[in-house]
């Protein structure tokens, strides 16, 4: 088997070492520093397994990535490779594409770039061959975004990720699951701000039967849940005080209680946290713990607002309306110049979601095939001091009923992104709070002009 993958690889291009035992091939690795190890799990009896293998060359350097071939998978010895770090496990019998697959896979992916830097032109390759999964973008600060969730998706650090409503956390989250020794474990995301406190602890740790009121029986919290994976706590500053040292004491101590329990349960875990907010306030007004700051912060990711990355729009604008016309089974519209120019002229509040939500809109009342001014919300052209064409004689009384329904439609959604906050969408719409509730009311039959202010 070792001389076959030997010359089938060597076909490929690649230059192979060869072992037929664990001694040898550990040796190999120490001696070369090879950029991937291919290796069975089974070995002779007496002889180290290839586990060990794994372990040792990850012990070495954890940017060599390792695939595993055998002939008995189980979920246990799948979990256990995967836990130990391997890229990729390969059972038998297999094809040999498949093998070529996972190698080809495990070489070109982030996690070995370190093991290449000395090859510009295979580095070049990796980056045109590998995208993280919907995140779009080629602007420096999203650049910048993908080399760090690189560099660390396959560590076991605590991540924070900073950002504006709307940027794309948790797409930063998956990328780093994805990209990870962890990929084929569970991903489970929760919001930190969507629960009371002894329910979001329930839903966290999990609860024994008659714990509380309603507790009709035992039940398994998400970071059981996700044993072996990656647990991502979104909007982690809205957490309670209380939450939060039960929170850092499973951080330091990987072990967890559920509610109304006495047993402590081990569990393996990455914890990935985002917040759109300044957590520094919240220290300094004592409502988030110092100490679980710096343990959740150990590898701060910063995402751009959409306003600072609008080079990327038009790359944004291609891909969602690619999604949208795919969703609905319609051709890809065709955006008018003026539109692209109002889309790179607005601010966005609300970051990329709210580009997405915009589009959609326009991919579903547009015209013809074509996006036009028409079908932009007047709050968007209202920002940016852009008009809609005159229409013809006879038709403003009905231009004007539908764009006071579409912007009325866009602050509700701003609302509803809120959690009803109105306050809070009226500042993510840079209007007044005067003006927000001055266009609801002329929304609700005041016959308002939903284009002044």
């Amino acid at each position: 088997m070792v001389a076959v993958l030997s010359e089938v690889l060597k076909e490929r291009g690649y230059d192979v070492l060869q072992a037929t035992t664990p001694e040898k091939a550990m040796q190999l690795v120490r001696e070369q520093r090879p950029d991937l190890v291919l290796t069975d799990i089974e070995m002779p009896q007496g002889k180290p397994t290839g586990l060990e293998v794994l372990r040792q060359t990850k012990a070495l350097s954890r940017a060599i990535p390792v695939v595993m071939i055998t002939g008995f998978a189980t979920k246990e010895r799948a979990v256990a490779a995967l836990r130990a770090g391997a890229q990729d496990l390969i059972e038998k019998p297999f094809k040999i594409d498949e093998v070529i697959k996972c190698v080809e896979g495990a070489l070109f992916s982030p996690q070995a770039v370190p093991t290449m830097e000395s090859s510009v032109d295979l580095k070049r390759q990796v980056q045109n061959q590998y995208q993280f999964e919907n995140m779009v973008g080629t602007s420096p600060p999203m650049e910048a975004v993908y080399r760090m969730i690189s560099r660390v998706a396959n560590t076991d650090s605590t991540v924070l990720i900073l950002g504006e409503s709307g940027t794309g956390k948790e797409l930063v989250a998956r990328a780093l699951h994805h990209n990870s020794r962890r990929a084929a474990m569970p991903f489970v995301a929760v919001n930190c701000a969507a629960l009371p406190e002894h329910l979001l602890e329930s839903e966290l740790f999990g609860h024994r039967k008659g714990a509380f009121t309603g507790a009709s029986s035992d039940k398994v919290g998400l970071f059981q849940e996700a044993d072996g994976g990656t647990v991502f706590l979104d909007e982690i500053g809205s957490m309670p005080l209380g939450l939060q040292g039960k929170l850092l004491r499973f951080l330091q101590d990987k072990e967890l209680r559920r509610v109304g329990d006495t047993q402590q349960i081990k569990v393996d875990v990455r914890v990935v946290a985002a917040t759109n907010e300044p957590l520094q306030d919240k220290l300094r007004n004592k409502t988030f713990r110092e100490d679980l700051y710096y343990r959740i912060s150990v590898i701060p990711i910063e995402l751009p607002p959409l306003r600072d990355r609008v080079a990327d729009i038009p790359l944004l604008v291609q891909y969602f309306l690619q999604v949208f016309a795919q969703q609905q089974r319609i051709a890809v519209p065709q955006v008018a110049p003026e539109v692209l120019d109002v889309l790179q002229r607005y601010r966005w509040p609300g970051n990329v979601r709210e580009l997405q939500n915009v589009l959609e809109r326009a991919c579903v009342l547009c015209d013809g095939g074509v996006i036009t001014m028409k079908d932009l919300p007047a709050l968007n052209l209202e920002a940016t001091g852009a008009t809609v064409p005159a229409a013809p004689a006879g038709s403003p009384p009905a231009l004007k009923s539908f764009l006071r329904e579409q912007e009325i439609s866009y602050i509700e959604e701003a609302i509803r992104a809120a959690g009803g906050d109105k306050e809070a969408a009226a500042r993510k719409l840079g209007i007044s709070m005067a003006t927000l509730y001055r266009k609801l009311s002329a929304g609700s039959g005041s016959g308002g002009d939903p284009v002044s202010e």
